[in-house]
């Protein structure tokens, strides 16, 4: 992407593999240009956890898209499968991960959005 802004309808990209965690923090800094840093961070953690469950646990193709909701930066990543819901996790039992832990965490809201042929998995942070 060589986006510069955010633009208002976002930015939105397929993703065949998972790319590195350094890979989505320096795409989310080129296309949430103006972010506070901090939430820029954040929202790179939050996409690296969400496109990782993504690939481990859905099938593709994924779609990750990035956009301005009011007050809030939103993150979305689609996969194919709308029947594996995403599992929160113990933070007792790390063997059961601890993706959307850190999603829970870091993220002012999460959810899920379901459609017949896909699923979407996203989270706010603040813009």
């Amino acid at each position: 992407m060589n986006s510069l802004d955010l633009p208002d309808d976002g930015v939105d990209r397929h993703v065949d593999d998972p790319p590195s965690a350094a890979a989505v923090g320096e795409w989310l800094r080129q296309v949430a240009y103006g972010v506070d840093p901090r939430h820029v961070a954040d929202l790179a953690l939050i996409t690296t956890e969400l496109l990782a469950n993504a690939h481990r646990h859905a099938e593709g193709p994924w779609r990750v898209r990035v956009f301005r909701v009011e007050g809030a930066v939103r993150v979305e990543v689609q996969d194919r499968s709308p029947s594996l819901l995403p599992v929160l996790g113990r933070a007792d039992r790390p063997d059961s991960g601890s993706g959307l832990l850190l999603v829970n965490r870091l993220s002012v809201h999460w959810g899920v959005s379901l459609a017949a042929q896909h699923k979407v998995v996203w989270a706010e942070v603040p813009a």
